[in-house]
């Protein structure tokens, strides 16, 4: 879908045309100027004016094509078979085969996976999470997160969406999160994240948070997710209470949160 977006944008939408659809320009600008988008299609440009129509003389050398293809063709004549000689046949060469060129290549390994040892296990934080009570909640796995959490190993970030202004139907803010958390299904064993749409009508806020294995951002993601550069991030500083309290709420999900109602939370783990 992506490929026809960006040969259409080449080759039919001009400057003039997409000027009355700024969202979808702004997805396709998103969109070219991510790296793997860049090795294919290098630098993109808007045509300054759509390409004229095929003249009648094309047509018609179409059609001449088309009557030609719809002529039946002769029927081959038959072969005769060649006698057979007394002399034995050649033997076939065997083509060598490289060794090197039969070992499967060995799959690069994540990134995440080479960093240093940490105490806090992904699994474990996600299996408490999963596993306890509403009722008990805030006192079992929420303590169980701090107690585990390695800031040496792993880092937590805030997400605001840019552009919420455009979030004026409910099902269509809905599908724009549960689309960026498909898209970040790579990192699903190194990650986990609460994303929550806010308000009681329309423009619906998105927020999140995010645990990451590594101290940063992963590269993978910035790489290959687009929707990353469609959010505002901001690290966690753990030192700071009020913002410990705040992963505290998106983690629990209550009805109310920074004096916003909560619409709608999804979890990845």
């Amino acid at each position: 879908m992506a490929c026809n977006m960006l040969t259409g944008i080449k080759v039919v939408f001009t400057k003039e045309f997409l000027a009355e659809y700024p969202h979808l320009e702004r997805y396709f600008w998103t969109i070219a100027n991510q790296p793997y988008v860049k090795k294919f299609f290098g630098e993109l440009s808007l045509p300054e004016k759509a390409p004229s129509p095929p003249t009648k003389q094309a047509n018609v050398g179409k059609e001449e094509k088309k009557a030609k293809a719809a002529k039946p063709k002769e029927a081959p004549k038959p072969v005769v078979a060649a006698k057979p000689k007394d002399e034995a046949p050649a033997p076939k060469e065997v083509p060598e085969v490289d060794e090197e060129e039969e070992k499967p290549k060995a799959k690069p390994k994540n990134p995440l996976d080479l960093l240093p040892p940490s105490p806090m296990i992904m699994d474990e934080w996600k299996r408490l999470y999963s596993n306890t009570k509403a009722k008990e909640f805030r006192e079992v796995a929420i303590e169980g997160f701090w107690k585990m959490y390695d800031p040496e190993g792993y880092s937590l970030w805030f997400c605001d969406y840019k552009y919420n202004e455009e979030n004026t139907v409910t099902f269509v803010t809905m599908n724009k999160v549960s689309g960026f958390l498909q898209r970040m299904d790579l990192i699903r064993k190194h990650g986990f994240a609460k994303m929550c749409i806010f308000g009681e009508s329309a423009p619906y806020k998105i927020k999140g948070v995010w645990l990451f294995r590594g101290k940063e951002i992963p590269q993978m993601v910035l790489d290959e997710c687009y929707d990353v550069e469609l959010y505002e991030w901001s690290k966690v500083d753990i030192t700071d209470e009020a913002q410990k309290e705040r992963v505290n709420a998106y983690f629990e999900e209550p009805d109310e949160f920074d004096g916003e109602k909560l619409l709608e939370a999804k979890c990845f783990k």
